[in-house]
């Protein structure tokens, strides 16, 4: 069971790529799309003033903004999905599920933003990297 939970503990660290986990890392990796960078921006108390600055610098619609906000729900709620595994094959199910959500949420975004995407991913790396070096 003890190896079942530390499993259980690194696929949890992998899916919300904690920026205390990254900040051994001497640079910031891009979090796009792996990272729960929509929940930390438009879901968490700490982030909603950098979400709203990202509204701002990249002058989003309210429809692209709308997306943004209930794809952040959505990761929220995958995310909550890892307090309910309890073995190593739920937890390789799960880590299989979340990488195809996140690949399903980078397209959305995509097609959401359009030409707005580039600025977007340059924002998010930007942004996490700011993160990151707050939280060495």
């Amino acid at each position: 069971m003890n190896r079942t939970r530390s499993f259980l503990a690194l696929s949890l660290a992998w899916a919300l790529s904690l920026p205390l986990a990254s900040a051994a890392a001497p640079q910031a990796a891009d979090p796009w799309p792996s990272s729960a960078v929509l929940t930390r921006l438009f879901s968490l108390p700490s982030g909603r003033a950098d979400g709203q600055r990202l509204i701002q610098d990249l002058r989003l619609t309210p429809a692209q903004t709308a997306e943004l906000r209930r794809l952040a729900r959505s990761e929220a709620a995958y995310a909550q999905a890892g307090r309910q595994v309890f073995g190593r094959d739920e937890a390789t199910a799960l880590n299989a599920k979340i990488a195809r959500l996140s690949a399903e949420k980078d397209r959305k975004v995509r097609l959401s933003l359009a030409g707005k995407y580039t600025d977007f991913r340059g924002w998010v790396k930007t942004w996490w990297s700011a993160q990151v070096g707050a939280a060495r």
